[in-house]
């Protein structure tokens, strides 16, 4: 991602090359950026499960996550690309520190801890529950928040603080771009987080074990 901000700004070439992204993604607006983060999202993670966890051994399994995550890549595409747009009004475009730290404290503080992470967390555990709301909701609790919720809030952290810092350093029209390859990345993180000190069966969502497991 760094590569991609120094190459837009600093190689003639390369930025171009990024003005052709900029253009398809004006032309095809919210629902081309919804569809491609959808399939950034919601097929790479699974196929990199499938052909470098399990062997390319496909499964009905990988199918239903697969689907799973492409409906919720779609979703999350489409909010994520009108926020990009109010973030441009709020607070204007451009790479100056007065622009990006505003950007980032509301993206990554109200944005991820109001909105991006109950959804996220309370949408994949719901996936892993077999799409039962009854015992979702026998979950919720304080139990729920800091074993499950927290540490994925963190972990996002980690990752999408710096992730949202490039972003937001190109022009409004290449944010969603940018952000569909990170997501991509997030989807694969999320996976191989899922595998760390696990002893049985891996769950096959792409997400981390403290959402598929069960609370105790």
């Amino acid at each position: 991602m760094a590569a991609t901000v120094a190459i837009y700004y600093w190689w003639p070439a390369g930025t171009a090359v990024l003005t052709h992204v900029a253009t398809w993604q004006r032309t095809g607006g919210i629902i081309s950026s919804a569809v491609a983060m959808s399939l950034a999202g919601g097929v790479l993670s699974e196929l990199s499960l499938i052909y470098f966890q399990d062997k390319g051994r496909w499964t009905a399994a990988h199918l239903d996550n697969m689907a799973f995550k492409i409906v919720f890549f779609l979703i999350s595409g489409s909010i994520v690309y009108e926020f990009y747009l109010w973030q441009t009004f709020w607070f204007g475009e451009g790479a100056s520190w007065s622009i990006l730290l505003p950007k980032v404290m509301v993206d990554q503080f109200i944005y991820s801890v109001i909105w991006s992470l109950p959804f996220q967390t309370l949408s994949f555990r719901w996936h892993n529950l077999g799409y039962s709301g009854r015992r979702l909701w026998k979950e919720l609790g304080l139990d729920f928040i800091v074993e499950r919720m927290l540490p994925v809030l963190v972990t996002n952290w980690m990752f999408w603080i710096p992730g949202v810092l490039f972003i937001y350093s190109m022009p409004t029209v290449l944010q969603m771009p940018l952000a569909i390859f990170a997501t991509a990345i997030w989807s694969v993180l999320l996976s191989a987080v899922s595998k760390q000190g696990v002893s049985e069966p891996m769950p096959l969502t792409g997400v981390p074990e403290i959402v598929a497991q069960p609370v105790e």
